[in-house]
C-alpha cells in the first residue's frame, strides 16, 4: 500500500514538475549559456502537455499525503534526474505566530526558549532579541546588534515573512554570537511562516514538546510515532487528560487532524552538469500552485 501510494503520488507531481522545469529552464539565462541543446526543454514539454488535465483528475487523500510524505523519490527524466520530497504545508508551527504569543504570555516565551536550550542554541536570548526585532516595527533593540534594519535598511520589519528572511536572521545571529551550529535548516525544520495551522499528523517531538510543555514524554512520543494517520483526538492512545487538550489552541497555533495543501520541495539536476531546487505549494482540491520558489542555478 505504501509503495504503491508513492509511486501514485510520484507520477503526478512528475508531471506537474516537468513543467516547471521547462519555465525555469527557459527563464534561465545561465541555464541557457551552458546547455548545448534544446533537448532538456523538448523533452520537459512534451510532458507539459498533459499536465494540466491529469492533475484535475487526481483526487490527492489525507492518507495519500500522509503515507507518501517523508520518502524522497528519486526520478529519472533521462537528462534531468533528481528527488522529490512531500509533505503538508501544515506540517511547520507559524513563527510569526509563536512570537506574537511570546511577546503576550510568559509561558510561550519560556516553552520558545526551552526549544532553543534542547536544540543547544548556544545565546537563546541574543536569537530571541533578533526574531522579536524583525516582528515588531520598532528599531529599538532589544540586544545590541538585534535590530538588523539598522545596519541593513532593506531589511523588513513587521513579519518574518519568509526563509530569505529568517536566513538573515541566522546569519546576524552566527556573526554575533559565534555560534556557527545553527542553521536555517534547523529552524525550519520546526516552523513555517504564514499558516497558523499545524497538522498534529506530521508533527516531531520537538515540535509538541514547544506546543505541548506540560505533556508527559510518553505522550509526547506516542503522538510523534506516526504510525497511521490520526483523523481525530480520539485515535491516539493517549490518557484522556491530554487527549482533551490536544485540538485547544496554543500559543497562537491551532491543531488540526487534517491538511488542505501539499508542500513539494524538488532538487534537480542535468546531464550538462547544472543543478537547481524548486518549492512550492499544491491545494488538494482547487490544484492552484502558489508560494513558488526557485534556487540560483549552479552549473560546473
Amino acid at each position: 500500500m505504501r509503495r504503491g501510494i508513492v509511486l501514485f503520488i510520484t507520477l503526478g507531481i512528475l508531471l506537474l514538475l516537468s513543467s516547471i522545469i521547462f519555465l525555469f529552464l527557459q527563464q534561465s539565462g545561465t541555464l541557457k549559456k551552458s546547455v548545448g541543446s534544446n533537448i532538456d526543454v523538448v523533452q520537459a514539454n512534451l510532458l507539459l502537455s498533459d499536465m494540466s488535465g491529469f492533475l484535475k483528475l487526481q483526487n490527492f487523500t489525507q492518507d495519500d499525503v500522509f503515507y507518501g510524505s517523508g520518502i524522497p523519490v528519486a526520478l529519472d527524466l533521462d537528462r534531468i534526474s533528481g528527488t522529490i520530497a512531500l509533505s503538508s504545508a501544515q506540517s511547520r508551527i507559524d513563527i510569526n505566530a509563536l512570537l506574537g504569543e511570546a511577546k503576550k504570555s510568559q509561558k510561550a516565551l519560556q516553552a520558545l526558549l526551552q526549544w532553543m536550550d534542547d536544540i543547544h542554541v548556544k545565546d537563546p536570548s541574543l536569537l530571541m532579541a533578533l526574531m522579536m526585532d524583525t516582528l515588531d516595527s520598532d528599531l529599538y533593540e532589544r540586544a545590541r546588534g538585534s535590530e538588523i534594519r539598522l545596519q541593513k535598511p532593506w531589511f523588513q520589519n513587521g513579519t518574518i515573512a519568509n526563509s530569505r528572511a529568517m536566513e538573515e536572521i541566522v546569519s546576524t545571529y552566527r556573526t554575533l554570537s559565534g555560534d556557527n551550529d545553527l542553521t536555517l535548516q534547523t529552524l525550519e525544520e520546526t516552523f513555517g511562516y504564514e499558516d497558523p495551522r499545524f497538522d498534529l499528523n506530521y508533527a516531531t517531538i520537538e515540535q509538541l514538546r514547544l506546543l505541548y510543555p506540560d505533556f508527559p514524554s510518553v505522550v509526547i512520543e506516542k503522538i510523534a510515532s506516526h504510525e497511521t494517520r490520526f483523523a481525530k483526538p480520539e485515535d491516539i492512545a493517549i490518557d484522556e487528560t491530554s487527549r482533551l487538550q490536544l485540538p485547544v489552541p496554543h500559543f497562537g497555533i491551532t491543531p488540526t487532524f487534517k491538511s488542505d495543501t501539499l508542500a513539494i520541495h524538488v532538487k534537480f539536476s542535468t546531464t550538462h552538469e547544472c543543478s537547481g531546487a524548486i518549492a512550492f505549494w499544491m491545494g488538494l482540491k482547487n490544484k492552484k500552485i502558489t508560494h513558488i520558489s526557485l534556487s540560483p542555478v549552479v552549473c560546473k
